[in-house]
C-alpha cells in the first residue's frame, strides 16, 4: 500500500469505530513519510478523543512543525489544551487559527474560555457567532442557554 491508501484505511477504520486499527494505519503512514503532517494530525485527534491529552498534544505539536499555520492543527491543539484546563494556551492557538479562517468550533471554544473566566456576556457573543456560522450547532445553543442563566443570576 502507498501512503495515501494507508491514510484512507486509517480514516475508514476510524469511521467504523475501530480505534486500534486506525492508530495502526496512522502510525504506519507516519513511519512511511515522516515529512507529512497528516498521520500525526490524525493520531493527535485519535488520542484526544480517547482523552490521552499528553499524547494528543505531542502528535499535534509535531504536526504543526511540519505544517505551520494550519487552522485545523491549531484548532485541534487548542482543543486539547482546553480539555486539559490550559485556557491561556488554548486561547493562543485559537486566535492563531482564527487569523486563518473562522469556524463554529473556534468561536464555541473561545466562548468556553470566556465562560470559565466568568465573562458570561462575551461568552454568549462568541457562542452566537458560532451559531451564525452553523445554525444547527447544538453545543453552542446549549452554551448560550447556560450563559443566559448565569447572566440572569448576575442581575
Amino acid at each position: 500500500m502507498d501512503f495515501r491508501e494507508i491514510i484512507m484505511k486509517g480514516a475508514e477504520a476510524l469511521e467504523a469505530g475501530n480505534l486500534q486499527e486506525a492508530e495502526k494505519h496512522f502510525l504506519a503512514a507516519a513511519e512511511m513519510d515522516s515529512t507529512n503532517y497528516l498521520p500525526l494530525y490524525n493520531l493527535g485527534l485519535l488520542a484526544s478523543d480517547q482523552e490521552k491529552l499528553d499524547d494528543a498534544r505531542t502528535y499535534l505539536e509535531k504536526a504543526l512543525v511540519l505544517k505551520k499555520d494550519d487552522a485545523d492543527v491549531l484548532t485541534a491543539l487548542g482543543t486539547v489544551c482546553l480539555k486539559g484546563g490550559l485556557d491561556s494556551e488554548a486561547e493562543s492557538y485559537f486566535l492563531k487559527a482564527l487569523k486563518l479562517g473562522e469556524s463554529e468550533l473556534l468561536y464555541n471554544n473561545m466562548g468556553i474560555i470566556a465562560f470559565r473566566r466568568k465573562n458570561y456576556g462575551r461568552a454568549k457573543e462568541l457562542y452566537l457567532k458560532a451559531l451564525e456560522l452553523n445554525p444547527g450547532y447544538q453545543e453552542a445553543r446549549e452554551n448560550i442557554a447556560l450563559a443566559n442563566f448565569y447572566l440572569a443570576m448576575l442581575t
